[in-house]
């Protein structure tokens, strides 16, 4: 058994390198995303007659409420009912699914409710958005139902096969 004395140190920290959880790509992609942020916000400063940055603080301060107190929670409430409900073999892909719907039906909503459309300029918003919304989301969920079945599948085979 081995004494602790008191002059004895711990092993030595691994060096600077080992020790850092991120790499030069994350170093690199912090510095252009913070460069990218400065350029945005610089430009919403640059010609406040323009730009209206009370109107744009108001927007951003709006939407993370609306994400913090709105669709956060709802997302969650969702999870938390697919995780009780959709056996274990299909949560991964119904939320998923769920995701990619949510982010595709709030990218679409302004397209679908047509806001912006000039009824003397038909060639603006000429799409029935609607209807490729739909489209989308029977792509998204027959995607989903195809892996499913292909996890299925490979689920009964490996229960099939019997062991050497």
């Amino acid at each position: 058994m081995r004494s602790s004395s008191a002059t004895e140190l711990p092993p030595p920290f691994a060096s600077d390198a080992e020790s850092s959880r991120y790499g030069p790509l994350f170093w690199m992609g912090v510095g252009l995303g913070w460069t990218a942020i400065a350029f945005g916000v610089w430009s919403l400063l640059a010609k406040p007659g323009a730009t209206h940055p009370a109107e744009a603080a108001a927007w951003v301060v709006g939407l993370a409420l609306a994400h913090d107190l709105l669709l956060a929670p709802i997302a969650l409430l969702v999870a938390w009912v697919v995780r009780r409900a959709a056996p274990r073999i299909a949560r991964g892909l119904v939320l998923g699914a769920l995701a990619i719907s949510a982010f595709v039906a709030l990218y679409a909503f302004p397209l679908v409710r047509r806001f912006g459309a000039q009824p003397d300029n038909p060639s603006f918003l000429p799409r029935d958005a609607a209807a490729g919304l739909t489209l989308v989301m029977a792509l998204v969920w027959v995607t989903a139902a195809v892996m499913l079945a292909g996890r299925l599948r490979q689920t009964r085979r490996a229960k099939g096969r019997k062991p050497r």
